[in-house]
């Protein structure tokens, strides 16, 4: 849990002493104590414990809300069952049935269908409209957020309006696991926005006055506070909107909303908070990207209340500036494994990988553990497969170790990388071992889809072959060259890809093969792919220089993996321009022929007359010759490198590191240290700091198949690396 997490576990369970047994169940499941400790630590029996951890794990705070008992319910808050509905179910499913519904939120599943009816709500289908049960009844199809309030006498208000066309996504809905996540944190936190007292409908029970901030205790009454005047710009920003304000009581509503805006009463069955969720589900489906911001301020002005005065009420209103902030990066849940789920069972398993294989006792020394820590951890990981033991070594006096191992056969994970030249894909085990190799020629004129379909029918069949260890996939990791928006899963007009546009690779990838996918930038995979299986698997900090049909960096910072907020970090053309001097007219970075290596060197080499039997000088002929002593090639690969390395100066000086991997389809063996050899020259005589630092420039082990590799090692660093993190991607 991150200190923001246990922040907030915490709020929720202050002087609420009927949730103090709960929150302990969840702070010992993050301290790694295992059901039967926690158990009977607490002396309470094992299926309360895990039933309490499991819906946490699922829902968040609104997991541990109570619910229900069987049988039906006093009052349903329809709109947070419709919120519900379009979250969706806990993976793998993908929809909910009316029935696992019903019984998740404690209703008969008849009731649950009537709500359906009344709200024409039709589960798994993304794009049709709902109909607001509101009156006069307003149908929703693509709604935008646009404000919301709340005060201590059970008044409260929501505008919405429909998104301009304009607003449209170049690709679909969020993750089902961003909805899900969104869903109940949004959920626990804007149920402390509202009175304590009040119904289902935000509706004031009779003498009711006060407010129950998020943080428990009761707030003193205060008189209503009229709703917020509109900011002069923003009134003019909706005025050519059509506004929908749906409200709780006696409100009106912001004041400075135009004459048309239309107005909207809300049923007693349908809640202000749920339906502020409800409309951040239907966002989420339509504009994922707005949307995120938009939500993301929402929750900080819900988290904020409570530090308020009592009485204070609750307003938030959507500011157009909040579309170009800056958005969190995000962690893709969907390589979770429940089995993984601590931090120390990672941190074990990352002591195993690094070493090969450890004792025992070396864990113990090597993680800081506590030997009866290190006993239980590895028994559970050895029962689910995870490790093996391999034969006892005698160490002189006592009993003989016993060395642990990851086991190969415990998971694997499809690597795809999408070069200009080739695609190139494998199945990788655990231990890093290749079981399958596919490639594909391309071309600049192959279209996306046929590369596309190739991709998936490869995927298919690499599954089916590999047989049990097949049915233990993890997920399918893809590497590709920048600008991406990884966010979106969407590649952005790929470099040498004329007409290819905007790609949306990671939700076509995921609807067809229905598994999780995770689409990184090449030079990125490709440091990840040293990090867990090459030279960089025990250092700490290094940056990976990925040449190949363009050159770009990787880097592995504070012991994790460096994207950056679009996850483009790295791109390494322009820092070589401006550390050669080379600016345009206009004051940006010129192009640098020498960032795209291969082609670069071919073209050297041709200037200076090298020629090969068939005619045609290809990068590999070069390579070829180079091996063969032929200067007129040595040289043309040593001129480039030369501007390669100026690059590599301004990357050791930026991030201050003492190690460089040096690899890519550009770096075959044969030529790789004339690479290395200018390389390491200039970083070690260049950079400000080079009196205190020296730089260590190595080879990379994966080399060619390093981006292809580090894509399916992505999908096992999602899953197992050991660090404390948020969905929002906030380490602790």
């Amino acid at each position: 849990m991150t200190d923001r997490d246990l922040a907030e576990l915490n709020a929720w369970a202050k002087d609420r002493s009927d949730r103090a047994l709960r929150l302990r169940i969840v702070r010992d499941a993050a301290a790694g104590l295992s059901v039967s400790q926690s158990a009977r630590e607490l002396r309470i029996s094992r299926p309360t414990v895990t039933a309490w951890r499991q819906r946490y794990a699922a829902n968040g705070l609104a997991g541990l809300e109570h619910r229900p008992r069987s049988g039906r319910p006093a009052r349903i808050d329809e709109a947070d069952v419709v919120a519900a509905t379009l979250a969706g179910p806990p993976t793998p499913q993908r929809v909910w049935s009316a029935r696992a519904l019903a019984d998740h939120l404690g209703l008969s599943h008849t009731a649950l269908g009537k709500v359906w009816q009344r709200w024409q709500v039709r589960p798994g289908a993304a794009d049709t409209p709902l109909l607001l049960p509101v009156d006069p009844p307003l149908p929703c199809h693509h709604p935008e957020l646009l404000a919301a309030g709340s005060s201590a006498d059970g008044t409260a208000y929501v505008v919405i309006a429909e998104a301009a066309a304009g607003q449209q996504p170049r690709v679909g809905a969020a993750t089902a696991e961003e909805r899900q996540m969104r869903y109940a944190a949004l959920t626990a936190m804007m149920r402390g926005t509202q009175p304590d007292d009040t119904d289902a409908a935000g509706h004031r029970s009779k003498g009711a006055t006060a407010r129950r901030p998020a943080g428990g205790g009761t707030r003193r009454p205060a008189p209503q506070a009229s709703a917020p005047a509109l900011p002069p710009s923003l009134a003019a920003q909706w005025s050519a909107r059509r506004l929908h304000v749906i409200t709780w009581g006696d409100c009106a509503g912001p004041q400075g909303l135009p004459h048309a805006a239309k107005r909207h009463t809300a049923p007693a069955a349908m809640g202000w908070a749920s339906t502020v969720c409800l409309m951040a589900q239907l966002e989420l489906r339509h504009q994922p990207r707005p949307a995120r911001v938009a939500l993301d301020s929402l929750a900080d002005a819900a988290r904020e209340l409570p530090k308020s005065p009592p009485g204070t009420p609750f307003r938030w209103l959507r500011q157009g500036r909040q579309e170009a902030a800056a958005r969190r990066r995000t962690v893709h849940r969907a390589f979770d494994q429940p089995a993984l789920g601590s931090f120390n069972e990672k941190l074990v398993i990352e002591s195993v990988r690094v070493r090969g294989s450890l004792s025992r006792v070396e864990i113990a020394e090597r993680t800081g553990l506590t030997p009866q820590a290190v006993s239980r951890i590895t028994r559970n990981l050895l029962t689910t497969g995870f490790l093996v033991e391999e034969e006892r070594r005698s160490t002189g006096k006592g009993k003989p170790r016993v060395p642990l191992k990851l086991s190969e056969d415990a998971a694997c994970a499809i690597g795809i990388h999408v070069d200009p030249e080739k695609i190139t894909h494998v199945l990788v085990d655990l231990c890093g071992n290749v079981r399958d190799t596919h490639t594909l020629d391309v071309t600049a004129r192959s279209d996306p889809q046929t590369c596309m379909d190739w991709m998936t029918r490869t995927t298919a069949r690499t599954i089916d072959a590999a047989g049990p260890l097949g049915a233990k996939i993890l997920g399918v990791g893809v590497a590709a060259p920048g600008p991406l928006d990884v966010h979106e899963g969407v590649l952005l007009d790929p470099p040498l890809w004329a007409g290819w546009g905007e790609v949306p690779l990671r939700a076509e990838l995921n609807r067809i093969l229905r598994l999780p996918v995770l689409l990184e930038k090449d030079a990125t995979a490709a440091a990840i792919g040293e990090r867990w299986l090459g030279a960089g698997e025990s250092g700490s900090d290094f940056v990976y220089l990925y040449l190949g049909a363009g050159a770009g960096s990787g880097a592995f910072l504070n012991g994790d993996v460096y994207r950056g907020t679009s996850g483009n970090a790295g791109e390494f053309g322009e820092l070589t321009a401006y550390a050669l001097g080379r600016v345009a007219p206009g004051g940006g970075p010129e192009m640098v022929p020498e960032c795209a290596p291969m082609s670069a060197v071919v073209a050297r080499a041709g200037d200076a007359g090298l020629t090969v039997p068939g005619g045609e000088v290809t990068y590999d002929a070069v390579c070829g010759a180079a091996a063969h002593g032929d200067a007129r090639a040595v040289g043309a690969i040593r001129e480039v490198a030369r501007v390669v390395a100026r690059g590599a100066v301004a990357m050791t000086d930026l991030y201050d590191t003492e190690l460089m991997i040096v690899g890519g389809p550009a770096v075959p063996p044969e030529v790789a240290e004339l690479y290395l050899a200018e390389i390491s020259a200039a970083v070690n005589r260049f950079p400000m700091a080079r009196r205190v630092r020296s730089v260590r420039v190595t080879y990379s082990t994966l080399s060619a198949s390093a981006a292809a590799v580090g894509a399916a090692a992505g999908v096992f660093h999602m899953a197992f690396a050991p660090r404390l993190r948020t969905h929002s991607g906030a380490a602790a």
